[in-house]
């Protein structure tokens, strides 16, 4: 018969070896979109920084945890993802903070759930003579090309999110709104104008629009990293047009809650 302490100590030695080696990267790229993530590190945590970018590592309950303030953009969200990888060598990213409703199935508080991300800034133009005017209605997306660490390379029209992480975020309750996967869109932009939103709905099957996650994303793919995007719709303008900046701790508050159920 096996000694109870035995059997214990082999479940804890056997949950442990189950735990993915390295911290876990959860990321937003202001410091409303921090602020309930970095109050629930333990120890509390000081800031560290690479070049213009800010870190802060601890345990959100047995979970190592690296939080990283990614700035605002493509730019910023690239270079962040990148150096953390390299400096912390997570297991999985998180993205998470607010967007911008594309679907107009979206309600304001919704929480989308990354299945892809997609790069609506990326299109192919045919030429125009001068004076022509135009015509998005010509216009084709653009897929991106990224080589995996082994070199080879693959073209993603969008970045799929990690299955795992998708099925533990479901699980997930939002006391304010639904949680639903989806197709979080991104780029340099700040879309107000809702024949525009609907065309990008319609050409890059859009759900939501932010400024970084899809270009994380193809960070973390570029050097092996699962990932997965999570965002709270803190605008509709066919129904909300008032941005909400307390979306940003709302989502990160869902997000503490998913790396307390890993």
């Amino acid at each position: 018969m096996i000694h109870r302490r035995t059997f214990l100590a082999a479940l804890v030695s056997s949950a442990a070896a189950a735990r993915p080696a390295g911290p876990l990267l959860v990321q937003g790229a202001v410091d409303g979109e921090l602020g309930p993530l970095l109050g629930a590190l333990r120890p509390r945590a000081r800031e560290s920084r690479i070049g213009g970018w800010s870190f802060w590592r601890g345990r959100i309950g047995a979970i190592d945890t690296v939080v990283s303030r990614t700035g605002v953009g493509p730019v910023n969200a690239a270079a962040a993802t990148a150096l953390a990888i390299r400096e912390f060598r997570p297991w999985a990213v998180i993205n998470q903070g607010t967007a911008g409703g594309h679907n107009r199935a979206l309600k304001l508080w919704d929480i989308v759930l990354g299945e892809r991300t997609t790069d609506y800034s990326a299109f192919e133009a045919p030429h125009g003579d001068a004076g022509a005017g135009v015509d998005t209605r010509a216009w084709k997306p653009k897929p991106h090309v990224i080589r995996a660490p082994s070199g080879e390379p693959a073209t993603y029209p969008s970045f799929p999110g990690d299955a795992e992480l998708l099925r533990a975020a479901e699980k997930i309750p939002n006391p304010r709104g639904r949680v639903l996967r989806g197709n979080l869109g991104s780029a340099f932009q700040y879309n107000r104008q809702l024949d525009h939103i609907d065309w990008l709905h319609r050409a890059y099957s859009t759900d939501t629009e932010d400024m970084e996650s899809a270009f994380s994303h193809g960070a973390a793919i570029g050097l092996g990293v699962r990932f997965l995007a999570i965002r709270m719709v803190s605008d509709t303008e066919w129904e909300h047009p008032n941005f909400e900046r307390i979306a940003g701790l709302y989502c990160a508050e869902f997000v503490l809650n998913l790396i307390r159920s890993l």
